[in-house]
């Protein structure tokens, strides 16, 4: 459990080892479930640092504290036709639908992933079934993943989604689907 992991981490020790000689020593950050909660897991320079995950959501860089404060930038976003609170000096109208979620970051920087996908996934609607569920779950994702040639990396190089994931964990499901097929 989430509990259970929350004990075993005060004794752990990582190590500033990169995974190859060729790859720079990367930031993780990761995210840790079960079925009730989720925590973020972060090494800093100053140590391990647990969070609370209360919305299951997690991106890199900047750390997950600052992630979850940013999100009152965006308090005012809805899944509703917002009221007119400009004036009520003037008649302004709705003009098209979703217009709740205009300032909604569309970017492809960590931070407006954040909350892209913390929107979409507090805000989605998903059916009763498993597919209903994967389905939604595989939408939630498609909404923030990154495309080929949009984050220039260098040396004709470009960050993308290589794959996306999800399991089932009272079935023990692994359900994935990779840039090149969509199939999941």
């Amino acid at each position: 459990t989430v509990g259970e992991a929350k004990k075993l981490l005060k004794n752990i020790n990582l190590a500033n080892i990169t995974y190859s000689d060729e790859l720079p020593l990367s930031p993780l950050h990761w995210l840790l479930a079960d079925k009730e909660k989720s925590i973020v897991i972060e090494s800093m320079k100053d140590g391990l640092h647990i969070y609370d995950n209360p919305v299951g959501v997690l991106t890199n860089n900047p750390s997950f504290d600052y992630q979850l404060f940013n999100l009152n930038n965006y308090r005012v976003l809805s899944s509703e036709t917002p009221k007119n609170n400009f004036s009520n000096q003037i008649s302004l109208n709705a003009y098209s639908r979703g217009m709740g979620g205009i300032g909604l970051p569309g970017d492809l920087s960590s931070v407006s992933r954040f909350v892209k996908a913390t929107f979409t996934k507090l805000n989605s609607v998903s059916g009763d079934s498993e597919s209903e569920s994967i389905s939604q779950f595989f939408h939630i994702l498609g909404s923030v993943e990154q495309q080929k040639g949009l984050c220039d990396v260098g040396d004709g190089k470009y960050e993308y989604t290589i794959y996306s994931s999800c399991c089932n964990v009272d079935k023990g499901i692994y359900y994935y689907r990779t840039y090149e097929d969509s199939q999941i």
